[in-house]
Parts: C-alpha cells; sequence; structure tokens
C-alpha cells in the first residue's frame, strides 16, 4: 500500500476532527464513504478504528508515518461515541483497531464483498471499556462566523472557543438541538452570539450521536 498523493483538504469531505496534537481523523458511515476511505485514502501505516458492533462506521486516523499515543487515545474515544447502540444505559464501549492492509474485499471463498464491506485479517489490538462521551463546540473566525466541530474531548476543547461534552442521556437528540445551541451561546462572548446563532438546527444534528443524550455537568 503505497503512499498516496491526496488532495490538499481531502479531509473536509468527511466528517472529521483534528487531534490536540494535530492529527488528521476522519469517520465514514455510508458503504461508499467506506470504501472510499479504505480503497482510496488509507495508508500501510494508518490505523482504522472502529467500535465492536457490526454497524459501526470506520474511523480512520492518519498517522503520517508516526504512532502517536495521544492521537490515537482521541481517534479511540471518537470511536466509542460512534458505536451504534449508544443509550441511556450505555457507559462505555469496546474498540479495536487494525491497519488498513487487514482489510480484504475478497472472502476465502473467493467471492468479492458488498461495497463498503470488508473481512478483517489478523490480530486486532483491543481499548475496553472506553468512556462514551462526545464534545461539540464552535469555532469562531476572523470575520464573526462559527464553525461547528465535534470529537473526543481534548482535540475539541483546544479546536474551539466553547463547546460542550455529550453523555448518553434522557433526552431524545432531535428534541435536544435548541438547547445545545442555547448553552453554546450562554457561553459565548457578546461579539460571538450573532454568528452562532446562524448556525442551523440540521449542522448541529450532523454531528450529534444516534440515542439519547445529556450535557455533562
Amino acid at each position: 500500500m503505497p503512499n498516496k498523493k491526496l488532495p490538499k483538504n481531502w479531509h473536509v469531505k468527511f466528517r472529521n476532527f483534528i487531534t490536540s496534537d494535530g492529527f488528521i481523523v476522519v469517520i465514514a458511515f455510508k458503504p461508499t464513504e467506506k470504501e472510499r476511505l479504505i480503497v482510496k485514502i488509507a495508508e500501510e501505516n494508518d490505523l482504522v478504528i472502529r467500535s465492536e458492533d457490526v454497524n459501526s462506521p470506520f474511523i480512520l486516523l492518519k498517522t503520517n508515518n508516526q504512532l502517536n499515543e495521544t492521537a490515537l487515545k482521541e481517534a479511540v474515544e471518537y470511536a466509542a461515541a460512534h458505536c451504534s447502540d449508544w443509550n441511556d444505559k450505555l457507559e462505555n464501549a469496546n474498540v479495536y483497531c487494525i491497519k488498513p492492509n487487514q482489510l480484504l474485499k475478497t472472502i476465502p471463498t473467493g467471492e468479492q464483498l458488498a461495497k463498503g464491506y470488508f473481512l478483517v485479517n489478523g490480530d486486532k489490538k483491543f481499548f475496553t471499556k472506553i468512556d462514551v462521551k462526545l464534545s461539540i463546540g464552535v469555532k469562531m473566525d476572523a470575520t464573526g462566523n462559527a464553525l461547528l466541530v465535534s470529537g473526543p474531548v481534548m482535540a475539541v476543547r483546544k479546536n474551539s472557543d466553547y463547546f460542550l461534552t455529550l453523555l448518553p442521556g434522557s433526552n431524545a437528540v432531535e428534541t435536544f438541538v435548541d438547547e445545545i445551541k442555547r448553552r453554546l451561546l450562554l457561553k459565548a462572548l457578546p461579539e460571538h452570539k450573532a454568528g452562532i446563532e446562524k448556525i442551523t438546527n440540521e449542522e448541529v444534528s450532523r454531528h450529534l450521536p444516534k440515542g439519547t443524550v445529556n450535557v455533562a455537568e
């Protein structure tokens, strides 16, 4: 799996975050996204991380040929936050990590797997009982526009001006978007409020887990 010449800002086509020490992490939910991520984007020394449940998305940590423990820890936390069984009784999740070349498109019978599906070949490195939480925040630019960001706590804390941390809880996501915006506005300086108010509910929803949530106090 040779190094690939990736276009500038390739990662913005996926939901993504930048780790607290500057590594790119992207997430793929749909089969077409997963296929592109593994076949077109992933390189030999990158890491693929996901929770154990079969419907979980793929997370790719671009390592730049460096094994970075802080970046790996944050990518693992991100994978735990996107387990498909997020609910108010969930406190932690199990996550595994593999190299991209361990994902095979052909099974032993010779059959090709459908788009977005892969057979894992070889050992997985497991991370168990990872706390399930996801931070969401806004980064203000020089013109007062607000960019929405989400990810593990330390990364969002570093890469945003205001943020909240969400846990599995009792509030349905679709009814909690306004509350998230309200709480971000309460944290904001007066000159930043107009930019945050322009963020649509749809934008916020795209960054939220599937399930019920509470804000960590």
